[in-house]
Protein backbone atom coordinates (compact mmCIF):
# COMPACT_ATOMS: atom_id res chain seq x y z
CA UNK A 1 0.00 0.00 0.00
CA UNK A 2 1.40 3.15 -0.82
CA UNK A 3 1.06 6.23 1.50
CA UNK A 4 2.20 9.35 2.15
CA UNK A 5 5.61 9.62 3.65
CA UNK A 6 5.33 12.70 6.08
CA UNK A 7 7.70 14.52 7.28
CA UNK A 8 7.15 14.20 11.05
CA UNK A 9 6.22 11.75 13.00
CA UNK A 10 3.25 9.01 12.63
CA UNK A 11 0.69 6.41 14.31
CA UNK A 12 -1.24 4.22 13.06
CA UNK A 13 -4.40 3.15 14.65
CA UNK A 14 -7.17 0.66 13.51
CA UNK A 15 -10.31 1.49 14.56
CA UNK A 16 -13.03 -0.88 15.08
CA UNK A 17 -16.45 -0.84 14.25
CA UNK A 18 -18.32 2.24 16.42
CA UNK A 19 -14.70 3.29 17.75
CA UNK A 20 -13.35 6.26 17.52
CA UNK A 21 -10.31 8.54 18.42
CA UNK A 22 -10.01 11.73 20.14
CA UNK A 23 -7.06 13.22 19.85
CA UNK A 24 -6.22 17.22 20.68
CA UNK A 25 -5.92 19.10 17.42
CA UNK A 26 -3.00 21.38 18.81
CA UNK A 27 -0.75 17.87 18.38
CA UNK A 28 -2.62 16.51 14.87
CA UNK A 29 -1.21 17.90 11.45
CA UNK A 30 -2.77 15.79 9.16
CA UNK A 31 -4.97 11.97 9.41
CA UNK A 32 -4.59 9.78 6.03
CA UNK A 33 -6.85 6.55 5.45
CA UNK A 34 -4.93 3.43 5.38
CA UNK A 35 -8.11 1.57 4.72
CA UNK A 36 -11.62 2.24 5.12
CA UNK A 37 -13.52 5.05 5.14
CA UNK A 38 -13.52 7.67 8.37
CA UNK A 39 -15.54 10.25 9.56
CA UNK A 40 -13.05 13.31 11.06
CA UNK A 41 -14.55 16.07 12.93
CA UNK A 42 -12.41 18.82 14.14
CA UNK A 43 -14.00 21.29 17.05
CA UNK A 44 -13.34 24.59 16.15
CA UNK A 45 -14.06 24.01 12.14
CA UNK A 46 -17.20 24.49 10.61
CA UNK A 47 -17.27 21.71 8.79
CA UNK A 48 -16.82 17.87 9.24
CA UNK A 49 -14.62 15.72 6.69
CA UNK A 50 -14.80 12.15 5.04
CA UNK A 51 -11.37 10.72 4.18
CA UNK A 52 -11.56 7.56 2.04
CA UNK A 53 -8.92 5.21 2.15
CA UNK A 54 -5.87 6.51 0.19
CA UNK A 55 -6.98 10.22 0.70
CA UNK A 56 -5.37 12.03 3.42
CA UNK A 57 -6.83 15.96 5.43
CA UNK A 58 -4.93 18.25 7.00
CA UNK A 59 -5.58 19.70 10.00
CA UNK A 60 -7.31 22.96 9.75
CA UNK A 61 -6.98 24.27 13.30
CA UNK A 62 -4.52 23.68 16.65
CA UNK A 63 -7.44 24.48 19.03
CA UNK A 64 -9.75 22.14 20.49
CA UNK A 65 -10.12 18.23 19.73
CA UNK A 66 -9.90 15.98 16.73
CA UNK A 67 -12.39 12.89 16.42
CA UNK A 68 -11.64 10.20 14.01
CA UNK A 69 -14.56 7.28 13.35
CA UNK A 70 -14.35 4.43 11.17
CA UNK A 71 -17.74 4.70 8.66
CA UNK A 72 -17.38 1.05 8.25
CA UNK A 73 -16.42 -2.38 9.92
CA UNK A 74 -13.26 -1.09 10.76
CA UNK A 75 -10.44 1.53 9.58
CA UNK A 76 -7.24 1.79 9.61
CA UNK A 77 -6.21 5.58 10.16
CA UNK A 78 -2.32 7.25 10.04
CA UNK A 79 -2.16 11.02 12.58
CA UNK A 80 0.84 12.84 11.27
CA UNK A 81 1.76 14.54 14.74
CA UNK A 82 3.97 18.07 15.37
CA UNK A 83 6.34 16.01 16.73
CA UNK A 84 8.79 19.37 17.00
CA UNK A 85 6.09 21.40 19.16
CA UNK A 86 5.91 18.28 21.39
CA UNK A 87 7.14 17.59 24.64
CA UNK A 88 7.94 14.43 25.97
CA UNK A 89 4.94 14.57 28.47
CA UNK A 90 2.67 15.88 25.76
CA UNK A 91 3.37 13.11 23.96
CA UNK A 92 2.50 10.54 26.59
CA UNK A 93 -0.16 12.38 27.58
CA UNK A 94 -1.41 12.67 23.94
CA UNK A 95 -0.94 8.77 23.92
CA UNK A 96 -2.35 8.32 27.27
CA UNK A 97 -5.71 9.86 26.15
CA UNK A 98 -6.01 8.12 22.62
CA UNK A 99 -5.50 4.37 24.73
CA UNK A 100 -8.52 5.77 27.11
CA UNK A 101 -10.92 6.90 24.45
CA UNK A 102 -9.86 3.93 21.96
CA UNK A 103 -9.69 0.68 24.17
CA UNK A 104 -9.90 1.66 28.31
CA UNK A 105 -14.23 3.29 27.05
CA UNK A 106 -15.06 0.61 24.78
CA UNK A 107 -13.58 -2.31 26.40
CA UNK A 108 -15.58 -0.92 30.04
CA UNK A 109 -18.72 -0.67 28.37
CA UNK A 110 -18.31 -4.48 27.34
CA UNK A 111 -17.73 -5.30 30.70
CA UNK A 112 -20.77 -3.28 31.69
CA UNK A 113 -22.91 -5.15 29.65
CA UNK A 114 -21.48 -8.85 30.19
CA UNK A 115 -22.26 -8.14 33.73
CA UNK A 116 -26.13 -6.76 33.13
CA UNK A 117 -26.39 -9.64 31.07
CA UNK A 118 -24.87 -12.22 33.71
CA UNK A 119 -26.24 -10.87 36.87
CA UNK A 120 -29.78 -8.84 35.73
CA UNK A 121 -31.74 -6.59 37.51
CA UNK A 122 -33.43 -8.71 40.64
CA UNK A 123 -37.44 -9.39 39.54
CA UNK A 124 -39.93 -9.06 42.05
CA UNK A 125 -41.26 -12.69 42.80
CA UNK A 126 -45.27 -12.66 44.42
CA UNK A 127 -46.86 -15.39 45.72
CA UNK A 128 -50.11 -15.66 46.46
CA UNK A 129 -51.61 -15.85 50.24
Amino acid sequence: MNSIQFPFATQDWTLGKNRALALQAAQVKSVEALSGALWVTVSGSSQDFFVQSGDHITIPCAHGQVVIESLGDSGVVRIGQHAEAMTWDEQQQSFSHAVYVSIVCPMVRGLRKAADWLDPSPTVIRTAH
